[in-house]
């Protein structure tokens, strides 16, 4: 695992659309965003440690809209975020079978 790694995360999409995120300041556009829903399968922390995936049932995870047209709703994913991000997605690919 890299050292900026932060999450890795095994599940299904629940759910995947693309959103306008409001400008914070003044002559700043806005910009959209993917977010995704997953019912998540399993999950490791930057350790490798096993998450309760209990208590990430409702995280959403954002990442850059090219996501949409690439990804659909039931799709088993990988996700992996980066430890100063939090939900922010670093990668995402199918998930292998296990």
């Amino acid at each position: 695992m890299s050292s900026d790694e932060g999450m890795r995360v095994v599940g299904t999409i629940r759910s995947i659309e693309l959103h306008t995120l409001g400008a914070k300041f003044q002559n700043v556009a806005a910009r959209q965003v993917t977010k995704i829903q997953l019912d998540i399968e399993r999950a490791t922390d930057e350790t490798g440690a096993e998450l309760d995936i209990g208590n990430l049932a409702d995280l959403q995870f954002q990442g850059p809209p090219e996501l949409v047209p690439r990804f659909s709703a039931g799709d088993r994913v990988l996700i992996v975020t980066s430890v100063e991000s939090g939900l922010h997605i670093t990668s995402i690919r199918p998930a292998p079978l296990s």
